[in-house]
């Protein structure tokens, strides 16, 4: 039996076996009613970044999400009450009701 060699490109092959395949993150779905004024001006918009309508809307969300996350995150204030905030800290205040949390004897020794 005679065998032929063949000039075709072999299919890669799969990785080791116990490894899946890389699989692509999956995709939501997201719908929204607008009006037709809204619409023009998001198209428009996306033409002139070059970008798709879905491109557009996906990053400007995303966008406007992170700022609302961040400011969720983040106390803002000015730098005088700040200061007068930190200076609080270190000056005890007056706690009675701690005073005696603390002299009662602990019921755990080591």
């Amino acid at each position: 039996m005679t065998t032929k060699a063949t000039n075709r490109k072999s299919k890669p092959r799969a990785k080791a076996r116990g490894t899946a395949p890389a699989k692509a993150p999956a995709k939501a779905r997201l719908e929204a009613r607008i009006d037709a004024d809204l619409d023009q001006l998001i198209t428009e918009a996306a033409e002139k970044q070059g970008v798709s309508k879905t491109a557009f809307v996906s990053d400007a969300a995303r966008d406007a999400a992170l700022k609302v996350i961040a400011r969720a995150e983040v106390t803002l204030m000015a730098a005088e009450v700040f200061d007068q905030m930190m200076a609080t800290l270190d000056t005890a205040d007056d706690s009675p009701e701690l005073e005696d949390l603390a002299a009662i004897p602990r019921r755990i020794t080591k």
